[in-house]
């Protein structure tokens, strides 16, 4: 039995990052979803036990409990055996944290929390308004502008270079959701360092193991 566990909801794109950071690190964990709450529901009492404030993912490394997930990415590329997966020069370090902060504060807003969400949890009367129509091609709007950005990033490949490294285990799990939503296959298609990144990562065995199968519902968005 591993002394490694991941708290998470195999379909949140924070807690598949995590469980990537694992497999690509080599190191062995358990993953577990018992008695955390579904989307939009209130913390359950397991949940805020590990963190107080209510989300997840979380680790559990024998008595050592972290959250967040670039604290806790970090933290196993920095204490675990295996392969390294952060660069080493100062510029590339820099460059990654950079990534880090932008995947966490405005990428994961503006792809999963303002446009993947809203579109996925609209009802019938919801997806008729003409004014979520417009909220919604505002933030596509966003998108464009974020992805036009991240294909200067990817033109050697990944976020930071060559290497698959943090950044793109936090980009990655956020366009796989983009990509089913009306209009983000056209999105990503006019990025293409970015796109050919995405099928890169697609064809990773870490990618594979941890593919959140949509549900119906989602792929009805699409």
């Amino acid at each position: 039995m591993s002394d490694v566990m991941i708290v998470g909801m195999p379909r949140s794109n924070l807690t598949r990052t995590v469980r990537i950071m694992c497999l690509e690190k080599e190191i062995p964990f358990e993953f577990t979803s018992r008695n955390v709450q579904m989307p939009g529901q209130s913390a359950t009492p397991t949940v805020l036990r590990h963190n107080p404030f209510g989300k997840v993912p979380v680790l559990i490394h024998g008595s050592f409990v972290l959250y967040e997930t670039a604290a806790i990415c970090r933290y196993i590329d920095d204490n675990f055996a295996g392969p390294r997966q952060s660069p080493v020069k100062a510029e590339k370090i820099a460059r990654m944290n950079q990534w880090i902060s932008l995947a966490m504060t405005r990428l994961d807003q503006n792809i999963i929390r303002k446009f993947v969400i809203p579109m996925v949890f609209a009802d019938h009367q919801q997806r008729h308004d003409p004014a979520f129509a417009t909220q919604i091609n505002q933030q596509a709007d966003i998108i464009r502008h974020d992805l036009s950005v991240l294909n200067e990033a990817y033109c050697d490949g990944w976020a930071v270079g060559d290497r698959f490294t943090i950044p793109d285990m936090m980009i990655m799990p956020m366009l796989h959701y983009l990509n089913v939503m009306p209009g983000g296959p056209e999105m990503l298609d006019d990025v293409p360092n970015v796109l050919d990144a995405y099928h890169r990562f697609k064809g990773r065995s870490s990618a594979a193991q941890t593919d959140p199968l949509l549900p119906e519902q989602i792929l009805k968005s699409a």
